[in-house]
């Protein structure tokens, strides 16, 4: 995620519990279009924040939302926790995801067996609670910048959803992009300022966009196939950051796991943040 208070690059490395920060000004990046590799290995800062990190967004009065293995963290603007909220108690079951709703919620979804897990909410006030179940292994989701909904990844599906959320209810679950076509599984998500949704393809090695209306009409590929997560950044929000892993490969290079940046010639949307 794009931290725009300090003109930084955050990023997690999930199963290690840290968050990187990294100023893309001190590297060299890549060119109109194509993803350049402009970090590997660690960040320029990193911050081990438990054993399980899955997800941080920013608060709107400073600090951090950090879901964890089994729910929430909200800390400080260094990263330290100031409050623990349990969301639930199962050692299959792990929090992959999460993002933010237009109103301040925090979302994030499980990874686990087929169809146990969950999508949880948590509220402002500090109250998480089960907005879906049946989920497999939740990952993109993200506010509609064309609307008061959410677009949402569950892996298994293969497909990008539009979640219409009401009183903190989910109340309806609609498709909106079909991935069964495409190399590899869906991801993590990001959208741009047309309602355009960008998609990461694990074991697909790209990142595709799919338009307002659910259609495909660009990619970007990566020189490595499990590509997590993309998120737009920069001053005008017209880079696209995008995660890779080694998890799944039988020889691990240095472009796994790496950190890349495109320009794909559109402006990220503005995320919203967490309102607790």
């Amino acid at each position: 995620m794009w931290d725009a208070a300090e003109g930084v690059i955050r990023w997690v490395d999930m199963v290690a519990g840290i968050v990187h920060r990294l100023d893309p000004a001190a590297v060299d990046g890549a060119g109109t279009g194509a993803a350049g590799l402009i970090r590997t290995g660690a960040g320029t800062d990193e911050t081990r924040v438990g054993d399980w990190v899955a997800a941080l967004r920013p608060r709107i009065g400073g600090g951090w939302v950090v879901a964890t293995r089994d729910g929430f963290l909200l800390t400080d603007e260094a990263l330290h926790p100031e409050r623990e909220i349990r969301a639930f108690e199962d050692d299959v079951l792990r929090m992959n995801e999460g993002g933010c709703t237009a109103d301040g919620a925090f979302l994030c979804g499980t990874a686990g067996p087929a169809g146990t897990g969950f999508l949880y909410r948590l509220d402002p006030s500090g109250e998480a609670s089960v907005l879906s179940g049946g989920i497999t292994v939740s990952n993109g989701i993200a506010a509609d910048p064309l609307g008061d909904g959410m677009l949402y990844v569950d892996t298994a599906t293969r497909r990008i959803d539009r979640l219409r959320i009401d009183g903190g209810a989910l109340v309806e679950r609609a498709p909106f992009a079909d991935l069964s076509g495409q190399e590899g599984l869906p991801d993590g998500i990001a959208t741009d300022i047309e309602g355009g949704v960008w998609v990461a393809m694990w074991g697909g090695g790209a990142v595709i966009r799919f338009d307002a209306a659910g259609r495909p009409d660009d990619r970007i590929e990566l020189p490595t196939p499990q590509v997590t997560a993309c998120a737009f950044g920069g001053a005008q929000r017209d880079e696209l950051y995008i995660t890779t892993s080694q998890q799944g490969l039988a020889t691990p290079d240095a472009r796994a796991g790496a950190l890349f940046r495109a320009h794909p010639g559109i402006r990220g949307a503005v995320e919203p943040s967490f309102g607790g």
